[in-house]
């Protein structure tokens, strides 16, 4: 049960991921056999089992597998929540959930805080393993490059909103360090529209280690997602610490390009203030 970001790895804009851990192989050799071994147990459990539950369990399921991940790979969540208390949740549902993008492991952060439905390029869905899982945590496909690719997402995501989920997705479209913040796309926010009363809530991710942020999460540059994978396992101490904000005020009275820019405004700010 995962998703994926819109697009692969690129470059920073102002900085370079931080550089590999030396040493850590110890922690490796027995984190990557239980990761492996933790996702072929997951992709049994979706051929097998998954579509056979209510849909609130399978959300349980997400979360509980997104968990693991998180533990398998050495990562502490260590979460903020700066808007108002939920009942029994972290994030409002149903919301509409935009964050900053970072890494291949952002989607496990996300779901270890409450089930989302993610909204992702639709040639995932046809990937051999991952595809399955992906599909599995009820992704929303798009189409890139088809201009009309958006309306049947907006229908999509609609039926989510009614059906008391939280949609997220990555404004900025690709990854960037986890210190800096890239431009907002506005062309999702477009899902609000119809929506009065619905929360659109910024959620900032970061990751930390020795007690102050770091870029050793980013998955940019040249780097592959199995180098990406090695990196973080072999860390020690990295802590993922997603800041939850409060919804937006008056945010069915933006337009999706004032959205996009109030969104990243107060992402901006929280990374800045670190």
């Amino acid at each position: 049960m995962a998703a994926v970001s819109l697009s692969g790895p690129v470059a920073s804009l102002d900085s370079e991921p931080a550089a590999a851990p030396s040493g850590g192989w110890l922690r490796l050799a027995w984190r990557a056999p239980a990761l492996g071994l933790w996702v072929l147990g997951g992709l049994a459990w979706v051929l097998l089992i998954h579509h056979r539950l209510p849909a609130s369990s399978q959300r349980w399921v997400v979360r509980a597998f997104a968990r693991g991940v998180l533990l398998w790979c050495g990562v502490r969540l260590e979460p903020e929540i700066r808007g108002p208390a939920q009942p029994r949740a972290l994030v409002p549902h149903p919301a509409l959930v935009v964050a900053n993008h970072v890494s291949w492991i952002d989607i496990y952060v996300a779901h270890a805080l409450e089930p989302m439905t993610f909204i992702a390029k639709a040639d995932i869905a046809r990937w051999p393993v991952l595809g399955r899982l992906v599909t599995a945590a009820r992704t929303v496909y798009i189409e890139r490059g088809n201009r009309g690719a958006i309306r049947g997402v907006i229908e999509a995501v609609e039926a989510r909103f009614d059906a008391g989920e939280r949609v997220m997705f990555f404004p900025e479209g690709t990854t960037s360090d986890g210190l800096s913040l890239l431009p907002f796309h506005s062309n999702l926010f477009v899902v609000v529209a119809n929506r009065p009363g619905l929360p659109v809530v910024p959620l900032t991710l970061q990751y930390w280690q020795a007690g102050r942020p770091s870029s050793l999460a980013a998955y940019v540059g040249e780097m592959t997602l199995v180098g990406s994978m090695v990196q973080i396992m072999r860390s020690r101490g990295l802590v993922a610490r997603p800041i939850v904000h409060p919804p937006i005020p008056g945010a069915q009275q933006m337009d999706r390009r004032a959205l996009a820019a109030h969104a990243q405004e107060v992402i901006g700010q929280s990374m800045a203030s670190c």
